[in-house]
C-alpha cells in the first residue's frame, strides 16, 4: 500500500494552484480537518490498543477515540469479543475516607470461576465438562451467552467493565479521528484528490454553503474515493453467489 503525508498533499496543492508557501499553514489546517471528517465514514482509520483495566473495572479511552468497534479479551493470538451490557450503571462509588473510587460490593477481581480451559469470559455452556474438555450437559433451562461485557460512557471518557471481570487488560478496536501524530501523518494516496477538493471548498467564498459548486466537487470526489477503497472484487461477488447454492438430491 502506498501512502502519502499531509505535508506532501499540501505542498502539491500549493504548486498546482501556483500559490506561495505563505498559504501552507492554511492548507495544512484544512487538510487536517478533511482527514478528520473522512475518517468517520470513508477512510475509516481503525486503531487497536491494549489497555489496562483499573481498580474499579474502568478503562480510560485513547485521546483520538471516536467510536468503539469491539472490546476483546486477548487469549494468545486470538481476540475474544465481549458484548455490550446496557444495564451497567454509570455511577461510581467512592470510599468516604479516602475519596477514591472503589469496586462495588458484589464485584471481585480474582474469580477462578471465570476461566475454563484457558477460555475467559464465564460462558454458560462451558460449566459442566469432563477431563477431556467435553461438555456433559446437566444444565437444563440454562441460557447461553455471558453476563460479562462492557458499556461505553463518553461523558467519563471511560469504558466500564462488568462486575467480576478478572482480566487485567483488554484490547480495544476503535475508530480514530485521524488527528494523532502516529496515524494522521500517513494518508492513502487514493484520498489525495478528495482532500485537495476539500481545501478548495473551504478556501472559497462558498465555504459555508453545502450546495455550492465547490461542495459538489468535494462530494463527487468523496464518492469516487469510496469506490476506489471498496475491497470487493469480481471473484468475491462470484464466491458469495456460489456459496448460497447447496447440493440437493437429483430426481
Amino acid at each position: 500500500m502506498t501512502v502519502s503525508t499531509v505535508d506532501i498533499i499540501v505542498r502539491r496543492w500549493l504548486l498546482e494552484h501556483n500559490l506561495p508557501i505563505h498559504y501552507y499553514l492554511e492548507g495544512l489546517i484544512h487538510a487536517s480537518t478533511a482527514i478528520r471528517e473522512l475518517s468517520y465514514d470513508t477512510l475509516q482509520i481503525i486503531n487497536s490498543a491494549n489497555l489496562p483495566v483499573g481498580d474499579y473495572g474502568e478503562v480510560d479511552l485513547p485521546d483520538d477515540f471516536v467510536d468503539d468497534l469491539s472490546v476483546c479479551i486477548p487469549a494468545g493470538q486470538s481476540l475474544l469479543p465481549l458484548p455490550k451490557q446496557d444495564w451497567i450503571t454509570p455511577l461510581r462509588i467512592h470510599d468516604t475516607t479516602t475519596g477514591a473510587f472503589s469496586l462495588y460490593s458484589s464485584q471481585t477481581v480474582d474469580d477462578e470461576q471465570t476461566t475454563f480451559y484457558g477460555f475467559p469470559g464465564n460462558w454458560s455452556f462451558l460449566w459442566n465438562i469432563n477431563d477431556l474438555g467435553e461438555f456433559t450437559g446437566r444444565r437444563f433451562g440454562a441460557k447461553g451467552g455471558t453476563r460479562q461485557g462492557y458499556k461505553l460512557f463518553k461523558e467519563r471518557r471511560q469504558i466500564q467493565m462488568t462486575e467480576d471481570f478478572s482480566n487485567s487488560n483488554i484490547v480495544l478496536q476503535y475508530i480514530s479521528d485521524g488527528q494523532k501524530a502516529d496515524n494522521a501523518s500517513q494518508v492513502d494516496v487514493l484520498a489525495i484528490r478528495c482532500i485537495q477538493s476539500w481545501i478548495d471548498w473551504q478556501r472559497s467564498p462558498s465555504a459555508a454553503i453545502k450546495n455550492s459548486q465547490e461542495a459538489a466537487t468535494f462530494y463527487n470526489e468523496k464518492r469516487r474515493l469510496k469506490t476506489l477503497l471498496n475491497p470487493m472484487t469480481k471473484v468475491d461477488y462470484l464466491n458469495i453467489i456460489r456459496s448460497a447454492y447447496t447440493a440437493g438430491i437429483k430426481t
